[in-house]
């Protein structure tokens, strides 16, 4: 049987290496990939000044869990163009609170000595997993347009909610009589300076990158239309005295001056009140202020003395008076103002009243009067929106802004693998690179005994008979080369014993391996009889062979059991034969015919040799 020849197995079944490797490679794959899944992270910050305390900006409690609201999952879904649905992708969004460490030792030490312990904390990481068939840059979009909505919606909610509305929108002549208009426009324009005034106070100095405005300049746009354009308006109604309804001008306007009136002396009634309280708040003081401060605090003592005066007070002021002297002095303050503002816009409506007293009949909508302050005022409404339209992008971005200050992503994004597929590859490559070449082994090896038992002579050591047959029909389908060459040995092993002629055969078949095993196929033929098959062999080549296999056998032990070896050699190109079959015929005979001149040389020796003479 061959020898163990590890490099031959690998040569031979090299594609059954690669195979074993592809497909345990590929089963791998798939296997993990069916199990893989992607999970984008990032960190985020709550750093409002009550942060700590577990509050937003507003006041309100901090509540990660708006993070997966069905508004910021449903804006994410429309600014991405997905078809996943809210409650598809809720559930793979993760959020967990960040406590360090150094809160964690508190927590232990505050619990082991029986005390308690109270911690808001301000750090989350927010998380959203994917399975495999989903892009890592999938996830990572689906988070950042989660986290960006978020914030969007935190600035919103808790930080900066107030917005101002835009009651300029549906202002026109068809809506509303010229006057009130212009009115509506004025109180509008008023209100949102108010506004935006407030904002430029909050942050000094901010300057919107969209919109290209600051509050202050925002504030102006809104002063420059009311101190011109609408008192410019105004001065044209009144002039030309243009009215949709007269009788519903002056009805309203009668209506109106009549409910500030009684505004206005039900806010002269609690100025009234109010200065009694305060009047009596100072002799109580002087009575008695020192017996209730020196058991309370300041604000009690006061508290306490403005209980008495009501009580004392024959009728109930209206209002909550438990309060301090300097609130008691802001409220008729305010008191004061709000009668202030009664009184004025009771006399802008006497005015208008008094600016339409002669009027008996409406404006004719076609007038050029009437035209002109209808586009006028359709003008006006669109300046308004238009500016409107602009503040809002600047509060919007004010609020992106104001909201970085209380809430903040600490680290970008980053997308982690569950299983790492590079490493699991790798071991892949090796494992089944290992398992293909012991299969490699495994199938040469058992090669090697199925050749053995089956193809293999056992005395010689060679290719048996069958494997000389099937080498025989392999080469017979093919016109062969010119260089083929067929050598047909054959040893007479008729005077020796059994033994010796299977010891003179093992001989001659380890020859003639050690001759031509590089150069071709050698094979035992059964009887004695050995092919040799070289495909690429020139006649001059294998005689050397020939003669090289002469002076081996020369020397070893198969000269002592004296067998003769008899050489029948053919060549394609020399014999002109390019069939397989042919070339057998006649290396066959050519040995034959070596094997009767040499009996006839023995026999010639024979004659002269022996003793008798034959007669003449």
């Amino acid at each position: 049987m061959k020898s163990f020849d590890l490099l031959r197995y690998l040569k031979k079944w090299w594609f059954v290496i690669m195979l074993v490797t592809a497909v345990g490679c590929l089963g791998v794959y798939e296997f993990i990939s069916s199990r893989q899944s992607y999970t984008a992270t990032a960190v985020i910050q709550y750093a409002g000044p009550n942060a700590s305390e577990g509050l937003n900006a507003d006041g309100t409690r901090i509540d990660p869990s708006e993070i997966t609201s069905a508004s910021v999952i449903n804006q994410t879904i429309q600014d991405l163009g997905l078809t996943a649905s809210t409650e598809s992708i809720r559930p793979r969004i993760s959020v967990q609170e960040v406590i360090p460490e150094d809160e964690e030792t508190k927590k232990e030490t505050a619990l082991s000595n029986g005390d308690e312990y109270e911690y808001y904390p301000t750090t989350y990481a927010v998380s959203f997993t994917v399975d495999s068939k989903d892009a890592t840059d999938y996830a990572r979009n689906v988070l950042d347009s989660v986290l960006t909505n978020y914030f969007q919606y935190y600035s919103e909610t808790h930080v900066d909610a107030d917005i101002f509305p835009n009651n300029a929108s549906n202002v026109s002549v068809a809506n509303y009589e010229y006057i009130d208009c212009v009115e509506i426009l004025r109180n509008n324009a008023n209100e949102s300076a108010a506004f935006l005034r407030k904002k430029a106070e909050e942050k000094y100095g901010f300057y919107s990158v969209k919109s290209g405005y600051s509050f202050s300049d925002l504030v102006s746009e809104y002063e420059y239309l009311a101190k011109n354009a609408l008192n410019d308006l105004y001065a044209y109604v009144i002039n030309h005295k243009l009215v949709r309804d007269h009788t519903l001008l002056v009805n309203t306007k009668k209506n109106a001056i009549l409910r500030y009136q009684l505004q206005i002396d039900s806010l002269n009634n609690n100025i009234s009140e109010a200065k009694d309280i305060i009047d009596q708040f100072g002799d109580k003081t002087l009575d008695g202020a020192a017996v209730y401060s020196a058991n309370r605090n300041a604000d009690g003592g006061e508290t306490q003395i403005i209980t008495d005066v009501v009580r004392d007070y024959t009728t109930q002021p209206s209002g909550d008076v438990t309060t301090t002297y300097d609130k008691l002095i802001r409220h008729y303050a305010d008191l004061h103002a709000e009668r202030i503002d009664a009184a004025i816009a009771q006399g802008k409506a006497q005015e208008i009243l008094d600016a339409y007293a002669d009027v008996t009949r409406n404006t004719d909508p076609a007038s050029a009067e009437a035209q002109w302050a209808s586009d006028r005022i359709d003008e006006l409404v669109q300046k308004f929106t238009s500016l409107y339209e602009l503040s809002i992008e600047t509060v919007e971005e004010f609020n992106q802004v104001n909201g970085a200050d209380n809430i903040k992503m600490k680290n970008s994004i980053v997308v982690n693998a569950k299983l790492n597929l590079k490493l699991y590859a790798a071991l892949s490559v090796i494992l089944f690179l290992f398992l293909g070449c012991f299969c490699a082994i495994f199938l040469g090896r058992l090669g090697d005994f199925v050749d053995y038992y089956l193809y293999v002579d056992k005395k010689s050591g060679l290719p048996n008979r069958e494997r000389c047959d099937a080498m025989v029909d392999r080469y017979s389908t093919v016109r062969l080369n010119g260089q083929f060459t067929v050598i047909h040995i054959q040893v007479d092993l008729s005077g020796m014993s059994r033994n010796d002629g299977d010891k003179a055969l093992r001989a001659l078949g380890d020859q003639l391996q050690y001759v031509f095993r590089t150069l071709g196929f050698v094979g035992y033929n059964g009887a004695g009889h050995f092919i040799v098959l070289l495909e690429d062999c020139s006649i001059d080549l294998a005689r050397n062979c020939v003669d090289r296999l002469s002076n081996l056998l020369a020397k070893t032990e198969l000269a002592v059991f004296g067998p003769c070896v008899f050489v029948g050699v053919s060549n394609s190109a020399k014999d002109d034969a390019y069939e397989i079959r042919a070339l057998l015929r006649l290396a066959i005979r050519r040995c034959a015919d070596a094997k009767a001149r040499q009996e006839a040389k023995n026999a010639r020796k024979a004659a002269e040799s022996s003793p008798l003479k034959s007669e003449s």
